[in-house]
């Protein structure tokens, strides 16, 4: 695994320092996707009180996906027993 180092984190109106094993290509995709959400919060309020709002945002939006996924994992539960007989005839 890799080590640990250092980093410097643009959101919203602040940067950060804090320390990551990510590497450079994930580490942009994860500050990307909080800077858009962030983004769409607004700029009315303290930083503090954005970076509430974006985490919020950010549980509600994984909350979604995982219902999905398993909406589409009972979905798949449903099939596999159709492909397993239709798999027997044949």
């Amino acid at each position: 695994m890799a080590d640990h180092r250092e980093v410097r984190i643009p959101i919203g109106k602040r940067s950060y320092r804090m320390q990551t094993k990510l590497d450079d290509d994930m580490l942009n995709k994860v500050v990307g996707i909080v800077n858009d959400i962030y983004g769409t919060i607004g700029d009315s309020g303290d930083q503090d009180s954005l970076l509430i709002m974006t985490c919020l945002q950010l549980a509600y939006n994984l909350e979604m996906v995982s219902g999905h996924l398993r909406s589409l994992d009972s979905k798949l539960d449903a099939i596999e027993p159709l492909k397993t007989a239709r798999n027997r005839e044949n």
